[in-house]
């Protein structure tokens, strides 16, 4: 089942990209949790906003919820012929295999990729001199735009159901976001007390988020879709 995204901003399905950017700024000015909002809430939010931003992706997503409307129509007019004292259940929307990859997995690749790919560049101006502040500031400011990205990646996922064709691609989505979640908590745990562990560890898994990313991009090529 896939969200509504124009509810999450407070939009109907008409609204121009000028009246989703307002909105958006709006909607993060209230819930930002910097100003005591919720962060699931604007988790929510920005998962909307990057949904609903790019032309390519709110295409995708309205034929998604397109398609979605004409198969509760028709299961409704099938429920109506039917006669009988127990209310028939929900049907189990799916999205199709095309729609879900430009709404899904393509928008979350491309944010793990603006964390794992700076990561080696990142890392290596830390190890000049880890003790030197700016250096530290800058590697801490990564930390946290990639914890964000990471976040935006799990709601994504978390959006709607992957098709039955790519159960195995969504499990491999899942496992490389979770590694960069590791990664990143591992990191940020050696910027605090600079244990050599936690440096270690991190750039241990956020090895394996590349590898597993590199196979994902590989993989998505091949499906020409």
């Amino acid at each position: 089942m896939t969200r509504d995204f124009y509810k999450e901003l407070g939009l109907s399905p008409a609204a121009t990209a000028a009246e989703i950017k307002v909105a958006y700024r709006q909607l993060v000015k209230c819930h930002h949790p910097d100003a005591g909002g919720d962060a699931q809430r604007i988790v929510a939010i920005n998962v909307a906003y990057g949904v609903l931003s790019q032309a390519e992706t709110r295409q995708a997503y309205d034929a998604t919820q397109q398609d979605n409307r004409q198969r509760q129509t028709t299961d409704h007019g099938r429920s109506q012929k039917k006669t009988t004292r127990t209310p028939s259940a929900s049907p189990n929307i799916t999205v199709d295999p095309y729609q879900w990859l430009r709404v899904v997995f393509d928008p979350a690749n491309r944010q793990l990729s603006k964390v794992i790919t700076p990561f080696p560049g990142q890392l290596r101006s830390l190890s000049a001199n880890v003790y030197d502040d700016e250096r530290m500031t800058v590697f801490c400011r990564y930390i946290s735009d990639s914890q964000r990205r990471v976040d935006l990646v799990q709601a994504l996922y978390q959006s709607c159901y992957a098709p039955p064709a790519f159960t195995d691609l969504s499990t491999d989505l899942y496992r490389c976001f979770r590694h960069v979640q590791e990664g990143l908590s591992q990191l940020n745990l050696y910027t605090m007390g600079y244990v050599d562990d936690y440096l270690r560890d991190g750039r241990e898994v956020m090895r394996l988020a590349r590898q597993l990313r590199h196979e994902l991009q590989q993989r998505r090529r091949h499906l020409q879709l």
